[in-house]
């Protein structure tokens, strides 16, 4: 499993956000890039397609910026993570030979860490920035 920059700068844009959660006042575009350290073309990119996707609204003028358009318990890491970069795990040609004995092991892996991230939220996430004790429910 490979992790892109791509993918780490729209999980700290979410992350940024979510700390501002509940408040209504957008958060500025240069005010995520500063405080996540991510680039602020890059950034404002990444903000657009997390806006099509439907995670977050932009609001115009002078105070305008960006927040979330779903709670943070609403967004999934793993969702996130398949909308912006495509599947958790991709399997090479030469792995997907229904012979290996390799390819359940890939599937089943798969299967595991999706199965985590789901269950990883943005509520949840931003909880551990703030040191709040989290509750597990069973």
């Amino acid at each position: 499993m490979r992790i892109s920059t791509k993918i780490d700068y729209a999980c700290r844009a979410l992350l940024e956000l979510s700390l501002n959660w509940p408040r209504k006042e957008p958060v500025s575009v240069s005010t995520i890039a500063r405080k996540q350290h991510i680039p602020l073309k890059y950034l404002e990119q990444i903000l657009l397609q997390l806006k099509s996707i439907g995670f977050v609204e932009s609001i115009r003028g002078k105070a305008g910026g960006y927040r979330l358009s779903l709670s943070p318990a609403q967004i999934s890491l793993g969702e996130l993570m398949r909308k912006i970069g495509g599947p958790i795990l991709s399997l090479t040609h030469n792995s997907r030979d229904k012979n290996s004995v390799f390819i359940s092991i890939w599937r089943e892996t798969e299967k595991n860490i999706a199965e985590l991230l789901d269950n990883l939220d943005f509520e949840k996430i931003a909880q551990r920035v703030k040191g709040s004790p989290l509750v597990y429910q069973i």
